[in-house]
């Protein structure tokens, strides 16, 4: 297990909650994939590389005010860890609330995160996806 990955991503969590972009992408390799499970229908379900989460937060933010997300257990399965994640957030023009918990997987290589997959239902279902079960 590595305590390092977790540290990482906290690290990274704690600038997206900031909106500090360079601090949140500073530890993803340039070339990461972000796949979300649940993405939004004018939205790709797979981005790739680090300027293409940057135009997806910009999206985000022109839609969404104070969009955070509260990681409320990290789980360290070797090259991956697998976050029990809170989101929370509020449309600017419609005052829509989003206020979802899901399990997101971060895998690691190198102590950079390589890949990102959002919005697995439970642990259960993103253990399976990698190739663990409880």
């Amino acid at each position: 297990m590595s305590h390092e990955n977790v540290e990482i991503l906290r690290r990274s969590i704690a600038a997206f909650n900031q909106r500090d972009r360079d601090g949140t992408f500073a530890d993803y390799h340039p070339d990461v994939e972000l796949r979300d499970l649940m993405n939004a229908p004018d939205t790709p379900e797979l981005i790739r590389g680090i300027s293409a989460l940057r135009a997806s937060w910009d999206t985000w933010e022109q839609v969404f005010d104070d969009f955070t997300t509260e990681i409320e257990e990290y789980v360290d399965v070797g090259d991956c860890v697998l976050a029990v994640t809170h989101w929370r957030g509020k449309g600017k023009d419609s005052a829509l609330a989003i206020d979802q918990k899901t399990v997101d997987v971060y895998e690691f290589a190198d102590g950079k995160i390589v890949g990102v997959t959002l919005s697995y239902p439970d642990m259960d279902a993103a253990l399976k996806a990698v190739d663990l079960e409880e």
